[in-house]
C-alpha cells in the first residue's frame, strides 16, 4: 500500500522515491513492479541500500535495465558483520568493483552513492570518517581505479543533481 502511496505521490509532486529494499535479493525487482503498477515514474526511482541487498552483477544489470537510480549508501561502513541478516557487508572496494561494472556497462548516469551516517560512530568528532568521505577518500579510489572524470562528475555531482530536483 505505501509503494503505491509512494508512487501517487510522486505524480502528484514530481519528487523522486527513494527506496531502501528488504534485504532479499528479488527484492528491489518486485518492488520496481509495484512502483510501475501504481503509475511511478521509474526513471526518477533511486533503489537505495543495493550494498547490502544485491552482490551479483548481472542483477544489478537488471535493475538498472529497469531505467531507476541504483544506490550504494553505506560507504564508510566496512565491518562485514551485518547483524539483521546472515550476509557479509562489502567493503569500499567491492562496493566500487560493482559501480564500475555498472558505468562500463553504461549506466554511469543512473548511479548514486551516499554513507547513510545515522550514529554519531560515523562522525569525525567520534573517530569515524565523516561526511566527507566519499570526496576525500573515494573519489581518489574512484580514479585510481580507472573512472574517467566524467563518470566521477556524474555519480557526484550530475546525477544527485538530477534526481534529487522535483520534475
Amino acid at each position: 500500500m505505501s509503494l503505491r502511496a509512494a508512487a501517487a505521490a510522486q505524480q502528484e509532486t514530481g519528487a523522486s522515491v527513494l527506496i531502501h529494499p528488504g534485504r532479499h535479493p528479488d527484492a528491489p525487482a518486485e518492488i520496481l513492479e509495484v512502483l510501475a503498477d501504481g503509475g511511478a515514474d521509474i526513471s526518477r526511482v533511486i533503489m537505495g541500500h543495493l550494498d547490502r541487498t544485491v552482490f551479483d552483477l548481472d542483477s544489478l544489470l537488471t535493475i538498472a535495465s529497469s531505467g531507476c537510480y541504483l544506490e550504494w549508501d553505506l560507504f564508510g561502513n566496512e565491518g562485514s558483520y551485518y547483524p539483521l541478516a546472515d550476509l557479509d557487508m562489502p567493503s569500499d572496494a567491492q562496493r566500487l568493483d560493482l559501480i564500475k561494472g555498472v558505468t562500463d556497462a553504461g549506466y554511469a548516469n543512473k548511479v548514486v552513492v551516499a554513507q547513510d551516517i545515522c550514529t554519531n560512530h560515523r562522525l569525525v568528532r567520534y573517530g569515524g570518517h565523516g561526511y566527507g568521505h566519499i570526496l576525500a577518500n573515494i573519489v581518489p579510489r574512484m580514479r585510481r581505479r580507472g573512472f574517467s572524470d566524467d563518470v566521477v562528475e556524474a555519480i557526484t555531482v550530475g546525477n544527485p543533481a538530477s534526481i534529487l530536483t522535483f520534475a
